[in-house]
């Protein structure tokens, strides 16, 4: 599958997930910066924004960073200033055709601290001087110790846990 299909089916797994537990969502049109799937939770009278990122790699190791092999999404600059409480990342992993995917919920305020922290982390580790580029990584350990994964119960009124707020990641200097 090239990207587009590989984003397109990491945005169909997600909304057929969320309308799965009863939640109201629609994808967003093409034209809409920043947001794929809106989902409504009229129990709560709240929407929610969903951006969906999406990968067809496996889980490999990135020492700089942590010992045991990592899920890792491509992202931008940009996503270093998008913390919005309604807005929530849903980082898919694909498993081929014979399994579901992996689905890791996160809110926007913590994606926007790592991919800003991990950046100034790998420039300040260079031995040489590097071209500052926009592409940035955002990683989530195969053990997942935040606990993001299926983290599905924040569309149905759970409250955003504190880890998931702050930044706690072994290279991460305070």
């Amino acid at each position: 599958m090239d990207r587009t299909q590989i984003g397109l089916a990491g945005e169909f797994y997600v909304l057929a997930q969320l309308v799965q537990r009863n939640l109201v969502a629609t994808f967003t049109l093409a034209n809409t910066k920043g947001v794929d799937i809106l989902v409504s939770n009229s129990e709560l009278n709240r929407l929610f924004k969903i951006e969906v990122k999406t990968t067809g790699n496996n889980p490999h190791r990135e020492l700089l960073f942590l010992d045991e092999p990592c899920y890792h999404w491509a992202m931008t600059a940009k996503h270093e200033t998008l913390a919005d409480l309604n807005l929530f990342y849903c980082f898919v992993a694909l498993r081929g055709f014979t399994q579901l995917p992996k689905f890791f919920i996160v809110p926007s305020f913590y994606v926007a601290m790592y991919v800003r922290e991990q950046h100034l982390y790998w420039l300040r580790t260079r031995q040489k001087p590097v071209t500052n580029t926009t592409m940035r990584r955002f990683r989530i350990p195969i053990s997942d110790p935040l606990g993001f994964e299926n983290n599905w119960g924040i569309f149905a009124g759970e409250m955003v846990q504190d880890k998931h707020l702050k930044l706690t990641e072994s290279w991460f200097e305070d």
